[in-house]
């Protein structure tokens, strides 16, 4: 069911680009925003949504919801890379604030002119419990009675990139649930101060914009659980990165897991 699920994830997954791309993450997460007093709207995502894979997202207006796969991580004794440099393995598991090596790319081609990579240290580094009473600003609350929020804040610092670019994504991660399940993602759709995130330095100007490599961009999701239940960990399935085959892709199956 996990590999079914990841499918319909895996097929959506496409690059951001130029200037454009940069206004898209910006809104990333749940951002600060404009700072509007109106009540901010939402809607619910699973790991499972390819609307959610590409960003922590924030965007305009309609609202879909889907029902919940569960899914398990698989086990793996994998010694993580802390710093630049090779890739963490599938399979590792991590403590909280622990590093992973990350990546991501534009397209799947290394022969196209406009292929880019960028390589990351990514941290998830708290999985903060909220109140039923936070989802109450918004404006379809009532939809929510009965869940709690979890925040879960990844910090990610760019280490690198093959070329100039302001359209990288940084990489995305689920949470599950006491069972192994993905927990359903609160996609936000404004301002949320209980979650804000914060973004990539760039450098240059124009047609030179780009993301500035050393620079650290902290990104707050969230994350429902049922009453009684709680999220007991953060994966990593590599979902910013292009493969040419679904099965190049082994974090699919065995992700990196975070937990306390």
């Amino acid at each position: 069911m996990h590999q079914q699920k990841s499918a319909r994830r895996y097929s959506q997954l496409s690059a951001l680009t130029g200037v454009a791309a940069l206004s898209l993450v910006a809104l990333v997460g749940c951002s600060g925003g404009s700072g509007s007093s109106e009540s901010p709207a939402s809607t619910t995502s699973s790991a499972s949504d390819p609307s959610s894979s590409s960003t922590n997202e924030t965007s305009t207006s309609e609202r879909t919801e889907e029902s919940e796969a569960p899914s398990t991580s698989s086990s793996a004794a994998a010694a993580p890379a802390g710093s630049a440099g090779a890739l963490t393995p599938p399979g590792t598991k991590l403590k909280l604030g622990q590093p992973a090596n990350t990546h991501a790319n534009t397209g799947n081609d290394p022969k196209d002119a406009k292929y880019k990579t960028a390589t990351f240290i990514t941290k998830v580094t708290k999985i903060v419990p909220g109140s039923s009473a936070d989802l109450s600003a918004f404006k379809d609350a009532a939809k929510y009675a009965g869940q709690t929020p979890y925040y879960v804040y990844t910090e990610t610092t760019l280490t690198s990139l093959s070329k100039p670019t302001a359209g990288m994504s940084a990489p995305s991660v689920d949470a599950q649930l006491k069972d192994g399940s993905d927990a359903q993602k609160l996609i936000v759709f404004g301002s949320f101060d209980k979650c804000e995130s914060t973004q990539f330095d760039t450098t240059g100007k124009g047609d030179a914009l780009s993301l500035k490599v050393g620079s650290t961009a902290i990104s707050c999701s969230v994350f429902l659980a049922p009453k009684g239940d709680q999220i007991s960990s953060v994966s990593y399935t590599d979902p910013r990165f292009s493969y040419v085959k679904y099965s190049d892709n082994q974090y699919q199956d065995n992700p990196i897991v975070w937990s306390k």
